[in-house]
């Protein structure tokens, strides 16, 4: 399990690498940045192709080393598609979404409603540019992180441990946790760093909750997906909170609703992506 964990993070970490590098050889292109810049729709363009290439290259390694080294289908890892898949999808994205902005709404702001949300472009934005940040936000979201982080870790991981679940369960959502400690999340010193771990650990656990309770890796998907959801909506629309009080109470909040959604689905019986989808 310690060498699969380290090749996910691997594997992780080249395929953010090539993403990042294949779409760069266009600037090596006379013109090229001048036409990749500010609110061009190359530009998007060009951000979707590093988002699908990351999300090609995990789903290409898991799908390699389910055949030639488990003698599995990659199904077996959670990558089905199945009626009730788009149902799981929606339900994760809402849960991690609003619990991450009802607990953001609850704190004290530190400032103000900002003037220029990310997420919707500047004051009088032409309507396609909000239509293309939203797309390009939406695509970072799901193909660049929570579909082939999901797929590692709540999938191809989570699978190799089913027949110890509580195990599986925590070691999957502590090595989630700990690649985070490079994240940049806004944090401003090493124990910030620490502190910022409290935010996905809670979506690791809220994400192997929902998956645990519908046997789909989507719900998983939508619970990740949905956290960075929510993240670009408050800090879109709502006032600036103290960082590492929300790290915390978001991570908290989510932590709990997860260890409620695990201990009551491993009670009942359920099992690691074997119910069906």
């Amino acid at each position: 399990m310690t060498l699969r964990i380290i090749i996910a993070v691997g594997v992780l970490a080249v395929a953010n690498i090539i993403g990042g590098f294949l779409p760069s050889v266009f600037l090596l292109i006379p013109g090229a940045l001048d036409l990749l810049s500010g609110s061009s729709p190359w530009g998007f363009a060009a951000a979707f192709v590093q988002q699908a290439l990351v999300l090609a290259f995990v789903i290409f390694a898991v799908w390699a080393w389910m055949r030639w080294v488990e003698r599995r289908s990659l199904r077996d890892a959670g990558w089905r598609w199945g009626r009730r898949s788009v149902l799981w999808l929606l339900l994760g994205i809402v849960i991690a979404a609003t619990s991450l902005l009802a607990v953001t709404i609850v704190l004290p702001a530190t400032g103000s409603v900002p003037d220029s949300p990310a997420m919707f472009g500047e004051p009088g934005a032409a309507p396609l540019t909000i239509a293309l940040l939203i797309v390009y936000y939406v695509g970072l979201a799901f193909l660049q992180q929570s579909i082939p982080e999901e797929l590692l870790f709540r999938g191809w991981l989570l699978w190799r441990l089913r027949h110890r679940p509580v195990v599986a369960v925590v070691v999957t959502a502590l090595a989630f946790t700990v690649i985070h400690l490079v994240s940049s999340g806004g944090q401003q010193s090493a124990w910030e760093h620490v502190l910022y771990l409290a935010l996905p650990f809670g979506f690791a656990v809220l994400a192997t909750g929902m998956l645990l309770w519908t046997g789909s890796l989507w719900a998983a998907v939508g619970v990740h997906g949905g956290f960075h959801i929510g993240n670009y909506i408050a800090a879109s629309v709502l006032a600036p909170v103290d960082a590492a009080t929300s790290w915390l109470a978001v991570g908290g909040v989510q932590t709990a609703i997860g260890l409620v959604l695990v201990v009551t689905a491993l009670r009942r019986g359920r099992t690691i992506l074997d119910a069906r989808d």
